[in-house]
């Protein structure tokens, strides 16, 4: 099956189906239970943390297990705001994903200031822009380590040093970073995560936070792992998160091999077109090709590939039916690149064979 849709979720690893289930049966008291079994239940959870926290080099931070990215973002943000009533500034970007983007229009309709950094002419962020939007009352600098849409890598830990020089808490969403390119997760005060953005599943995620960095929770309850998220501890998908986390750092280098390759054919192979135009640029990860189709509607390609059993999107699956990309509108202003965008998603799963027919279905497309 033709599947270049990683970037919105991934299949389950085999290995991590078993991981999740073997958990469920072996492990089922709550490891805050004060009994025997509640005890054995603690210790390996514990245990699979540690595992988390050693594999993706986590030095003095805590991890705050969510239901995904989407929750961990607004936990971030709005745990943040909740906590600095004070200061009502914030500090964000127009390529956030909707997760983001959501939380930060609540606050401002609650009285709260938001402030965009500039993008560059390769559509990063201008760190000079940055520096310069940062106030006395600005409360959270939050920003997207690599764009869902056009996969263009930002310089986040840089941006990350100039909040921190300046006394502001940084919040990185590292959604679609973690599992696929180099990111050093200490540079930053919050991270957030989603376990099947890397053949994991769906349900369990995570916010990385410095230790002691208090946040107001958004769910409040018993007692938990920590005192920012209330609920059972999720045994399992913990154990499925860990296993998930081993499985790409163990084979990370022949997995983004693969996807480099993968990428250059289709490069090679779609830049023959003259009315195909490439939105990822340089600073894109291999992972994810950007391209419109000039005076191709992209909801119209991406209904027309799936027709012919072939499946990809044209932005990020949770930015709703605008009609256009709004992050290669705000990295090109060409509005005509925006409405006729697809976003095409590659994984070390992705065959030779998959990538043919893919490039022959866009050909017969633009030839249409």
């Amino acid at each position: 099956m033709p599947y270049f849709d990683y970037s919105a979720t991934t299949p389950c690893d085999p290995e991590v189906s078993k991981a999740l289930l073997e958990a469920d049966r072996d492990y089922v008291a709550n490891p805050n239970a004060s009994h025997a079994l509640g005890r054995t239940s603690r210790a390996f959870l514990d245990e699979r943390i540690r595992s988390i926290q050693t594999r993706l080099g986590l030095i003095q931070k805590e991890i705050v297990f969510t239901s995904g990215a989407s929750e961990s973002n607004n936990l971030a943000i709005k745990g943040v705001a909740n906590k600095l009533p004070e200061k009502k500034h914030i500090v964000s970007s127009l390529i956030e994903h909707s997760s983001v983007v959501a939380p930060l229009t609540y606050l401002m309709r609650a009285g709260y200031d938001l402030d965009f950094v500039t993008l560059d002419e390769d559509g990063r962020y201008d760190l000079e822009s940055l520096t310069s939007l940062i106030r006395e009352d600005t409360c959270l600098v939050t920003l997207v380590a690599v764009d869902s849409e056009t996969g263009i890598r930002q310089p986040v830990e840089e941006a990350a040093l100039i909040a921190r020089e300046k006394g502001v808490l940084f919040h990185c969403d590292a959604t679609q970073a973690i599992g696929k390119c180099p990111i050093d997760l200490n540079a930053f005060d919050l991270v957030s995560f989603s376990v099947h953005k890397f053949y994991g599943p769906k349900g369990i995620g995570g916010l990385i936070r410095n230790q002691g960095l208090e946040l107001i929770p958004l769910i409040n309850g018993g007692k938990s792992l920590t005192n920012v998220r209330s609920g059972t501890p999720a045994v399992s998908f913990v154990a499925a998160a860990a296993k998930a986390i081993e499985l790409f750092t163990f084979d990370e280098v022949r997995r983004f091999d693969h996807v480099k390759a993968m990428n250059d054919k289709l490069r090679e192979a779609l830049g023959e077109i003259p009315s195909i135009t490439f939105n990822t640029n340089r600073y894109g990860i291999p992972h994810i090709l950007n391209l419109s189709l000039i005076g191709k509607d992209s909801d119209e390609t991406v209904e027309w590939l799936s027709e012919r059993g072939i499946y990809l999107t044209a932005r990020s699956a949770c930015s709703g039916k605008e009609g256009f990309s709004r992050s290669v509108h705000a990295i090109t202003k060409d509005e005509a690149r925006a409405t006729s965008s697809i976003r095409i998603s590659l994984s070390h799963l992705t065959t030779m064979d998959e990538l043919e027919q893919l490039i022959q279905a866009l050909k017969e497309r633009t030839a249409d």
